[in-house]
């Protein structure tokens, strides 16, 4: 819609302005007939009658005579000027000025406030004729600069006419001056050389000023302007002026009679000529103002009517355009929150998907939203191939985990075989610790190729059919720690773990250890414990580190709830991804919290069909809710929540302090791991051989062998003091690994 409005802003714009500009001039055509009226036609009496009480003055100071006459033309003079004040004072008035005519209205103002005191030095005789007519003038000159302030139009041939009336006004007032000095010196003698100069100056600025005015005159003014300078008063009015004028002659002698009589009739011609071209200048303001109000009418209404007719128009247009666009942004929208996703989770889920059947095929080109939506579906084409090739890439990524994976494990349990060869040819102790601790690495690095496997969204080989007692299942994961010494297995319940979750609880088990041993010092233990609970059995694992941010925990939290796809970037934290996993597969939940001693507890939640007790699933139990009232009862503590301890089975011959105890085989394992398994004979062996003994079988061996030389160490190197609890050493717990 904005854009479509774009082209009609312009558009309107232009039309206010034109309009604008020919309202502008009618509206000055009658602000100038309003200017006129409050501003033009009082200033111009009050000038006419100080023009009178100028003559009279000037008289007066050079005579005797002429007392009463002055009085009543300053009688006269005080009624125009009250009449000014009122009209340019009235409220109408200061609405109609502007800042011309403010400032012109000031300057008179200041002008007329002059006037006592040249009356008062009038009446006292301190000035000459001269500087009476200078003050008199100066009033006079302010009042003419307002009354043309307010004759200025933007027509310009009403604006000449205008012109040619005020010159003409000036230039009558030049005369009046003159006629004032040279009509009161003729009757008292001859002038003066300062009057003879002055009026030789006023002469001349009279004389260019009626060529100016009278040079833009209309034609019938024209005519009449000529009769005045063929008249006989002005012939012999300008005779006197060129007697004067010539200062190589004395002054000429001036009959007060005739010159008197000559200036009135030449005066009165010009002013009736001066009316003439007022009157003929005001009468066309009106007629060109209406013709402007109706050309204004005119344009302004059909600019109108074209602008509401292109606005009618184009809302139609953008009703259209906008209902396609709408259509064409839910499409996008759909396919951003809909289609993408959908064929994204397809495509995740190891479904084929059809580019050509997710992409509508393109339609006819009429017009650029046509042009548009065929970009759009290539757009979506693009995208859906691009998704179908990375998921290629990422099937084929999880392929080459897969291969790498399978074949670690496959040359792990190689070399497993291999090291349990071996362990049954040596009985050094020393060797068969450093066997152990090979195998022990083989272990590891078997999980490490499983964490492959799980990256590759496969299941690791190994199996349990029957379930294994969760003791064994927490000791399988503490043998796949590098630093198992340092963790301490309290005994839980005798429950069991289904078979089908035995690998993957192991493996998540030990990565959780791996974590908590590799970030928390080497003197302090990690302590793992377990315990039946509404929802399930919960195993908690609490280490001593350095803990972590409440943000990175709640970042952690929600990655263990919902596990995301692998990031490479994020390959530092393969762990958290693996056991996130491996609990969404079984329905496990895993929450890492702040521990009391600054590192933290990682809680593993099995759910309740997933634990055996033995071989039958435990009820499902609902709690009950309280009685109304009721305290909750402080929990009981655990009975005795000790450390395993690892059995040892003495041999026949006493042995002597220095030797290492003996464990006899097999007889601290739990009754589903001690029946060896059966395992099928691999081509070319020879059926008569005995099956070799299982690689974590061994190592298992091996492993309580090692726990129990640590002991021994221990034993041998610490001096013998009374038994005290706080002082007593951590036992090892003994781990155990299920067969496969």
């Amino acid at each position: 819609m904005l854009l479509l409005l774009v082209p009609l802003v312009p558009l309107a714009g232009m039309w206010l302005f034109s309009t604008s500009i020919t309202l502008g001039a009618a509206t000055n055509l009658m602000d100038v007939k309003s200017g006129v009226d409050l501003f033009g036609k009082p200033a111009y009496d009050l000038v006419t009658q100080l023009q009178a009480e100028r003559a009279l003055s000037v008289r007066f100071v050079g005579s005797t005579g002429a007392q009463v006459e002055l009085a009543d033309q300053r009688a006269g003079t005080d009624a125009a000027l009250a009449e000014f004040r009122r009209m340019t004072e009235s409220e109408q008035a200061r609405d109609a000025a502007g800042p011309l005519i403010r400032q012109h209205l000031t300057a008179v103002g200041k002008a007329l406030e002059e006037l006592p005191l040249g009356r008062a030095v009038v009446d006292t005789r301190q000035y000459d004729r001269v500087q009476i007519l200078r003050l008199y003038s100066g009033i006079i000159d302010r009042a003419f600069g307002l009354y043309g302030s307010v004759s200025g139009l933007d027509d310009a041939e009403l604006n000449r006419q205008a012109t040619t009336v005020l010159a003409l006004t000036e230039a009558r007032e030049l005369y009046a001056r003159e006629n004032a000095l040279i009509s009161a010196a003729v009757g008292l003698g001859p002038l003066t050389a300062a009057e003879r100069a002055e009026a030789v100056r006023i002469i001349a600025l009279q004389r260019r000023a009626h060529d100016t005015a009278t040079r833009h005159l209309h034609p019938d003014d024209r005519a009449s302007y000529q009769g005045v300078l063929d008249s006989a008063a002005y012939l012999r009015l300008r005779a006197i002026e060129e007697r004067l004028a010539d200062l190589t002659k004395p002054v000429p002698a001036v009959d007060a009679g005739q010159w008197a009589a000559d200036y009135t009739t030449v005066d009165g011609r010009l002013y009736a000529l001066e009316s003439a071209a007022a009157d003929r200048t005001i009468s066309a303001t009106m007629p060109a103002a209406t013709a402007i109000l109706l050309q204004l009418g005119l344009a302004g209404g059909v600019g109108l009517v074209v602008i509401v007719v292109l606005a009618l128009v184009s809302l139609r247009v953008a009703r259209s355009v906008i209902a396609r666009i709408n259509a064409l942004r839910e499409r996008a929208l759909h396919v951003a929150g809909h289609s993408l996703p959908d064929v994204v989770a397809r495509l995740r889920a190891g479904h084929t998907v059809d580019v050509d059947a997710e992409v509508p095929p393109p339609t006819a080109v009429e017009d650029e939203l046509h042009e548009l939506e065929n970009a759009f579906a290539e757009v979506q084409r693009t995208a859906v191939g691009s998704a179908v090739q990375e998921a290629t890439l990422r099937a084929g990524l999880n392929q080459v985990f897969l291969n790498i994976g399978r074949r670690s494990q496959l040359l792990l349990h190689r070399q497993l075989a291999l090291l349990d060869a071996m362990e049954r040819r040596v009985s050094d102790p020393q060797d068969l610790e450093d066997l152990y601790r090979i195998d022990h690495l083989g272990a590891r690095m078997r999980r490490h190729a499983e964490d492959l496997v799980i990256l590759a969204g496969a299941v690791p080989g190994r199996g349990w059919r029957h379930p294994v007692p969760l003791h064994d299942v927490v000791r399988s994961a503490v043998s796949e720690v590098e630093e198992f010494t340092r963790i301490t297995v309290v005994p839980g319940q005798e429950l069991s773990l289904r078979g089908r979750a035995v690998s993957d609880v192991v493996h998540l088990l030990a990565e959780l250890l791996e974590n908590a041993t590799a970030f928390s010092p080497r003197d302090t233990n990690v302590l793992v414990s377990g315990q039946l609970l509404p929802n399930g059995y919960a195993v908690e694992i609490e280490d001593r580190g350095v803990g972590m941010p409440s943000a990175a925990v709640d970042e952690a939290n929600a990655r263990l709830a919902d596990p995301p796809d692998f990031d490479p970037a994020h390959s530092s934290r393969l762990g958290l991804f693996v056991v996130a996993r491996l609990a969404a597969r079984h329905g496990i939940r895993v929450t890492l919290r702040p521990s009391p001693y600054g590192g933290l507890t990682a809680v593993v939640l099995l759910p309740r069909d997933l634990v055996v007790d033995g071989q039958s699933p435990l009820p499902q139990v609902t709690p009950a809710a309280p009685p109304a009232g009721a305290l909750p009862a402080a929990p009981a503590a655990p009975a005795a929540e000790v450390p395993m301890k690892v059995d040892v089975i003495s041999s026949d011959d006493p042995a002597t302090p220095a030797e290492l105890p003996v464990r006899a085989p097999q007889t601290h394992l739990a009754a589903p791991l001690r029946a060896e398994p059966v395992v099928p004979l691999r081509a070319g062996e020879p059926s008569g051989e005995k099956p070799p003994r299982p690689a974590e079988r061994t190592r298992n061996f091996l492993t309580s062998l090692l726990a129990g030389a640590h002991r021994g160490r221990t034993a041998a190197t610490v001096p013998a003091a009374p038994p005290n609890a706080a002082d007593s050493p951590t036992v090892v717990p003994t781990p155990e690994e299920p067969t496969q």
